[in-house]
């Protein structure tokens, strides 16, 4: 019994350390120019389109209002807009203002289809809003925004992180990875909009509120730390109308009936 306890002790302080130790750059979805992305180093990117577009945003008004461009922003946010560019909406991981010092601060971004990421991505998703994405509806594309160095200067080391958007048009979610944060507070945090009229960013779509220092370690809506997901719909999807979750509850309830009839359960019933 007693080397039993002190197995279980042990294997909980391996758990303990593996969660404080959170994400490092490896564990971010690949980046560089080697991968397509634009970067620059001290800049912001310049706008992009978005092919296809993007319907049923968080921020842009009624459902159908279409996205049809991004861009990278040097101090720490992903903007997506429509062609009115009064129309859009900021997704803020770690934002300071443009006087800070970002010369050494490297900004990349890109849009992919890469069927091993969108399936990397669609678990992720799927992990903290099950049956958000199926097989027979998947993503069909992501925007991957990465800061790598941010704000490094003088005794800063620099903080590093990465946005990334996964949609199929209709259904947009978002995974913020932080691998560090070396700034004590960020000014903004969540998302905000621009409608003709600015709107306050949200902060209830990251866990942290303004306060982003304690983001790489934290246990969030994901198994790993640094990682959230958030949903960017306008309206949530009803994933009762996609086929993949109907066909997954309708063979559940005829397990469920089975068993309570006494019946033969086949094997797949206990998948």
């Amino acid at each position: 019994m007693m080397g039993s306890g002190l197995l279980t002790g042990f294997i909980l302080v391996i758990l303990s350390a593996c969660y404080t130790n959170g994400l490092t750059l490896n564990d971010l979805y690949p980046y560089g120019t080697e991968h397509g992305d634009t970067m620059r180093t001290g800049d912001s990117p310049p706008i992009a389109p978005l092919q296809p577009s993007i319907d049923n945003l968080v921020g842009l008004g009624p459902a159908g209002l279409t996205a049809t461009r991004y861009r990278v922003i040097l101090n720490g946010y992903l903007a997506i807009a429509s062609d009115d560019i009064n129309k859009r909406i900021d997704l803020n991981l770690l934002t300071l203002p443009s006087a800070s010092d970002f010369s050494n601060t490297k900004v990349y971004g890109r849009t992919t289809a890469d069927p091993g990421l969108i399936n990397r991505a669609m678990d992720q998703i799927n992990e903290a809003f099950p049956y958000a994405f199926c097989r027979t509806s998947p993503p069909t594309q992501l925007i991957i925004a990465t800061w790598i160095d941010y704000l490094k200067a003088s005794t800063n080391l620099g903080s590093n992180f990465q946005a990334i958007v996964v949609t199929n048009g209709s259904i947009t979610f978002g995974i913020a990875l932080y691998v560090n944060v070396r700034i004590a507070t960020a000014i903004i945090t969540g998302i905000s909009s621009i409608v003709n009229v600015y709107v306050p960013p949200d902060p209830s779509f990251f866990p942290f509120g303004t306060d982003v220092m304690d983001a790489p370690t934290m246990m969030s809506n994901s198994t790993t730390p640094g990682t959230y997901i958030f949903s960017m719909n306008d309206i949530l999807p009803d994933t009762c109308n996609l086929a993949c979750f109907c066909k997954a509850r309708l063979f559940q309830f005829v397990c469920e009936a089975r068993r309570i009839n006494g019946e033969h359960v086949p094997a797949s019933c206990n998948n």
